[in-house]
């Protein structure tokens, strides 16, 4: 992209934005890019907002799945260090006195971190716990706990007790439970809770102070929220063992220092063990077979799989994109190494859950015209 050609894509950009929220009302979204180090970022809400404010680089939202791409860059740091390796079979890492089948316990690492497990997207507990909320049956922890009260016990259990969509290694399907066990392998691994192993490992080396689960004062006056109809805050998203794959608040501005650290490593073949890390976690590891089909009739990923990442093709080779959902917030972040383009969207509505449908082609159509 030409430095003449950033100004029309921002402008169409600004239009879509404008466009989307005009009908979305106390709806708030940024939109960040970063061409050859050089970044634009627009910040937008909903005309006549009332308590949604303008937000700035330093505003918190919650990214969701993005944690994802965070999640397997510790996990490519880890095996950099010759702490894990991908093709180690998860019983390996799991307490030894924890019974699993013989086709749960040989899933490698790889096949938890490319969503070609096999295993379904939640676990048989989790799912209870999900329809409990939706019935308005659970038990008084307050709003959306179903991640906040799914702890480990309740993994082992429906790792124990799971049962494989198809044989491993044959297909694709987006795994909650695959990513969370992920997670939890890493924490045991390096005998750290998740949480100060990412701080550790990726956001103090580059810099990211607001990446992170647990909110000091000071950021949890920055936290953007989404507004009901009645004009009141919708709450967050609390976690437990599952934190790891998609519980992550962060900033505009960490989120495209996190982008052209990525973009700096697919510009070297040598450097740091974490650009080593986030270089090897944007390469192809899995693509799904011929023949296959989803277990639930949707319609085949047109992406390849990396650790995370997932690769969208282009004339001049993969880029790398990654969406996030939660009840009240989008994201997603993306990085074309041959383009030296990243790009990062966050967004608080209060019906993203069933909003993404909209956005998240949005978000990547952006992408598609930044990587040209």
């Amino acid at each position: 992209m030409s430095d003449i050609d950033i100004l029309p894509l921002l402008a169409g950009i600004e239009a879509d934005a404008e466009e989307y929220l005009s009908t979305r009302p106390e709806g708030t979204l940024m939109v960040g890019l970063s061409v050859r180090g050089e970044r634009h970022v627009r910040s937008f809400r909903a005309p006549g907002a009332e308590h949604a404010r303008l937000p700035d680089a330093e505003t918190i939202y919650e990214i969701g799945s993005v944690s994802k791409v965070f999640l397997t860059t510790v996990l490519a740091v880890l095996e950099g260090q010759g702490l894990i390796n991908l093709e180690d079979p998860i019983a390996v890492h799991l307490p030894k006195g924890l019974r699993l089948p013989p086709e749960i316990a040989s899933i490698t690492i790889r096949q938890l971190a490319t969503h070609s497990s096999g295993l379904g997207s939640v676990g048989k507990i989790h799912q209870r716990f999900i329809d409990e909320e939706l019935r308005g049956t659970e038990p008084p922890f307050g709003t959306y706990t179903h991640y906040l009260r799914y702890n480990k016990e309740h993994l082992y259990a429906d790792l124990a007790n799971a049962e494989l969509t198809y044989l491993t290694g044959q297909g694709w399907t987006y795994s909650v439970i695959g990513m969370g066990t992920l997670g939890h392998i890493l924490e045991l691994v390096a005998a750290k809770p998740y949480e100060e192993l990412l701080k550790e490992t990726v956001c103090e080396p580059l810099g990211l102070s607001d990446t992170c689960y647990s909110l000091s004062e000071e950021q949890q006056g920055r936290m953007m929220y989404a507004y009901d109809r009645a004009g009141q805050p919708c709450p967050n998203w609390y976690h437990d063992v599952m934190l790891p794959q998609g519980g992550l608040r962060s900033t505009m501005t960490d989120l495209l220092a996190f982008v052209e650290a990525n973009l700096e490593a697919g510009a070297h073949q040598d450097g740091p063990n974490l650009l080593r890390a986030m270089r090897r976690a944007r390469e192809q590891y899995f693509a799904v077979p011929d023949g296959f089909t989803m277990p639930d009739d949707s319609e085949l990923p047109d992406f390849v799989q990396g650790l995370g990442w997932r690769g969208l093709d282009r004339p001049q080779g993969l880029a790398w994109w990654h969406p996030g959902t939660t009840l009240f917030y989008l994201a997603g972040a993306g990085v074309d190494d041959r383009a030296r383009v990243g790009l990062v969207v966050l967004c608080s509505y209060r019906a993203c859950l069933t909003d993404r449908e909209v956005l998240h082609p949005l978000q990547r159509e952006w992408f598609r015209r930044a990587c040209q």
